[in-house]
């Protein structure tokens, strides 16, 4: 009779797997803006104890029988929706918001490719508008190359009533669509010969009361991949071991997906992928005829693995996993490849590194590339610890030009302490944290740790373990423990699952994936996190992956491949919030420091404005962060006003530089002092897991002469430009300031200074000068200005001074 217990156990787990079952919802396009009450909403549940739908009377379910139903409601809000199931636990209710939103037509783009073309310097965007209930499969699909018949009548009465499409590029550069006679608007960008990505806008104009919505496209050219050959063996992690997603850090696209039975690569947002594999080389196979990984860098010509203590190679070319004399061969512990692409940061003549490994008592960096010929070796040491110190983890800081380590100390019969340094590369110096010292040893998580530091103007991060995640924000002024409410940490309220992943994006919104599956959320900033409903079964494969339009994607690896689907994070995140204590203490935040980086030269003044609307009596103002204030002078004004219990206040800040360099004993010097880079990063001083809050956060300030700003001479009105009427020139020995031996003779360069400004002696001649960003006129320089020869000839005269001139 002992074994009837056991089976019977085994039955009851049996049906319980059975029956589980799990539900989803999403809209024809999986666009979080179209659940509105144009547009439908498709309901699934998986499981087999499917009854019916439960929805409210607002709402219209076509077959609420069917564990596939479509749903459409007439009335805005939240609406509760949850399928009736007939065992005895009950399926979680959602609370579905849908809009009464007037945008619901959208922006449809293709770029229509000839392949037999070499012409990758630009690229023909077509464009017109679709009513995703109207579309047909081809549009919805993203695969049509000219309007349908429905969407050529929408264009047109678009068109007819004066809208017209707008092209924004990541450069800020506009491109507008001109009209064609078969139904589209067309424009001309300059092309990329693997990736395009851009923003289209329209104009307030309405068709059957209705608006087109703004929107994000993106376009792929990957190179077809080459089969893989017969000696080339596949790369897998340990058995039992979760998925683990690896990006290229300024291209998004481009990507790894690694599993225990094999990797994946992709170079267009996992819209395709194909297995990665390795030729081996001389490299000896191991008996069970794959390479195990531990953790793989994807850098822009090829791919870093670490495998059993050692770093090895593949390029993108040959495919040949090899050693290099270049990469440690034993003792890496671990590496972190940058997640914030650092190319936007202003910094001049510097490579800001892109890898990190730590090995034995080792800290090392490493560039975008592998293959560099201006550096002499690929990793460099940044530190050096003696052997009571063990490195723990690292990552980039909150500045792209920081990187930090957690380290242990250890002492023979003495309690281990952990510590947390950072480095800057511009200003090479390690910093001790006070972060770990906040904390009684006893409330210290134990290892392995993970660390992401945020972007943010003070240096602001994530650590956490298999059970629980520490923060430290704003230089270490604000720390703790995130936690869930009622619970001790993450894995109690995760009935005991390690935390496998933790997901960020550029609007502050933090996703926690455990391995089970289940996901808690939380605005960057809040120590509280939100359960989210149940999206996804426990034993499902998954991992989240966030694409170059911010938008989170669940890749789930299954015996029939790899399944890709765009997770609705907004609206689980109102669900689940629904009806519970969490709001936002603001109703909207909005400021005009929307661009990544700027340029202040000498002299020039900056004005940026924030605007935040409040519920009377909440007391929320703005905050502006900086890193180096010392830079820059930053005069604050503000304008309250109170309506209807409701506050607003409108904040302008105007940015300079208040230095005297009239009295310098050294202008170089002091030109010197006063120039850097600074970052600025405006925020509310209070948010809540529910607020919405921009994309853009922080910029940073490059303060000092821009790149490429230089002086020209103007050529005057009615001057001749004479061009290569002059080789080279002779100045007599004679004339010089310095004696010489010989005379000098000076070769003209006509590409850098260009045409002569050719007059008579006996005119009066006064030099304008003109300023320039590269080859873009900036204005005309009204400061003082001396002039000399650089050769230095003396006999040259000057008949009048600026002052009389003037």
């Amino acid at each position: 009779m002992r074994g009837l217990p056991l089976f019977l156990a085994f039955l009851v787990l049996l049906k319980i797997e059975l029956i589980f079952g799990v539900w989803r919802y999403n809209n024809i396009l999986e666009d979080e803006n179209l659940f509105t009450l144009q547009n439908a909403v498709f309901l699934k549940y998986d499981g087999s104890d499917f009854v019916e739908w439960e929805y409210p009377e607002c709402c219209n379910v076509n077959n609420k029988s069917s564990p596939n139903a479509i749903m459409k409601c007439t009335s805005p809000g939240f609406q509760m929706v949850k399928p009736l199931v007939s065992s005895p636990e009950e399926e979680e209710a959602r609370y579905l918001f849908i809009s009464d939103s007037f945008f619901s037509f959208i922006w449809y783009a293709v770029v229509p490719i000839d392949r037999g073309s070499a012409e990758t310097s630009s690229k023909k965007v077509r464009m017109w508008i679709i009513d995703p209930e109207q579309a047909d499969s081809a549009e919805i699909n993203n695969t049509a190359l000219v309007p349908s018949t429905q969407s050529r009548y929408i264009t047109k009465h678009f068109y007819n009533n004066g809208q017209y499409p707008v092209i924004k590029l990541k450069s800020k550069q506009t491109h507008l669509g001109h009209f064609q006679k078969d139904g589209y608007w067309e424009a001309v960008i300059p092309g990329d010969e693997r990736f395009n990505d851009f923003h289209i806008y329209g104009q307030p104009i309405s068709f059957q009361h209705r608006f087109v919505i703004d929107g994000q496209h993106t376009f792929y050219w990957p190179e077809p991949a080459e089969p893989n050959g017969e000696r080339e063996v596949s790369l897998r992690l340990a058995p039992g071991s979760p998925l683990s997603v690896v990006w290229g850090t300024c291209e998004l696209y481009r990507g790894l997906l690694l599993s225990d039975t094999g990797t994946l690569i992709t170079k267009n947002a996992f819209l395709t992928s194909e297995e990665l594999k390795v030729d081996p080389g001389t490299l000896p196979v191991p008996p069970g005829g794959y390479f195990t990984v531990d953790q793989a860098a994807l850098l822009e010509d090829g791919i870093i693995f670490r495998i059993d203590g050692a770093l090895y190679w593949r390029d993108n070319q040959d495919r040949v996993l090899t050693e290099h004399p270049q990469l440690p061969t034993s003792g890496v512990m671990g590496l972190y490849q940058r997640t914030c692409c650092a190319s936007n940061y202003p910094v001049q003549d510097v490579e800001l590194s892109s890898l990190i490994v730590w090995k034995d008592n080792l800290l090392l960096v490493g560039p975008k590339k592998f293959k560099n010929p201006g550096r002499e070796n690929f990793l460099k040491i940044v530190l050096k610890v003696p052997p009571r110190v063990t490195y723990l983890t690292a990552s980039f800081g909150s500045h792209p030009a920081s990187l930090a380590t957690l380290v242990m100390y250890s002492v023979p019969g003495a309690i281990s302490r952990n510590f947390l340094t950072s480095y800057n590369e511009l200003v090479p110096s390690w910093i001790t944290s006070t972060f770990m010292t906040k904390f009684k040893l006893k409330d210290i998580p134990k290892g392995p740790f993970e660390m992401r530091f945020l972007e943010s103007a003070d240096a602001s991060l994530l650590l956490w373990n298999k059970d629980t995640i520490l923060y430290s924000f704003h230089n270490d002024n604000e720390w703790g423990e995130i936690r869930p409410f009622n619970a001790s940490h993450l894995s109690a309220a995760a009935f005991g699952s390690k935390i496998h992943q933790v997901a960020l994006d550029h609007s502050w919104n933090m996703l926690v994936k455990m391995e089970n599956n289940i996901l808690f959320y939380c605005k960057v900033g809040m120590h509280e996190v939100v359960r989210l409903h149940k999206w996804m079964e426990p034993d499902s494969r998954m991992v989240l992956y966030l694409n170059q339009k911010e938008q989170i994607n669940m890749l789930t690896l299954t015996p029939e491949g790899l399944h890709v689907q765009k997770y609705p994070m907004l609206m689980e995140t109102k669900s689940a919030m629904k009806g519970s204590y969490h709001d936002c203490p603001f109703i909207s935040f909005e400021h005009s420091m929307n661009t990544i980086s700027y340029n202040m030269d000498k002299g020039d003044q900056m004005v940026l404005w924030a605007q935040i609307v409040y519920p009377e009596g909440k007391g929320v103002h703005v905050k502006f962060l900086s890193n180096n204030a010392d830079l820059l002078h930053i005069e604050q004004k503000s304008h309250f006003e109170g309506v209807n219990s409701v506050d607003t206040v409108n904040t302008t800040f105007i940015i300079s530089q208040k230095v005297d360099y009239s009295d310098a004993t050294s202008y170089t010097h002091l030109t010197k002092e006063t120039s850097g880079i600074v970052t600025l990063e405006l925020v509310p001083n209070q948010i809540g897991n529910t607020c919405n809050l921009p994309m853009s956060r922080i910029s940073h300030f490059n303060v000092g002469c821009p790149p490429n700003r230089h002086i020209r001479v103007a050529r005057p009105w009615g001057m001749p430009c004479e061009m290569h009427s002059l080789t080279n020139y002779t100045i007599l020995r004679s004339v010089l300031r310095d004696p010489q031996q010989g005379d000098i003779v000076v070769h003209y360069d006509w590409e850098k200074f260009g045409c002569l400004l050719k007059t008579h002696y006996k005119n009066p001649f006064l030099p304008s000068i003109d300023l320039y960003d590269g080859d873009n006129y900036v204005r005309n320089v009204d400061a003082n200005f001396i002039v000399w020869d650089r050769f230095g000839r003396k006999d040259y005269s000057f008949n009048a001074t600026m002052r009389q001139l003037l």
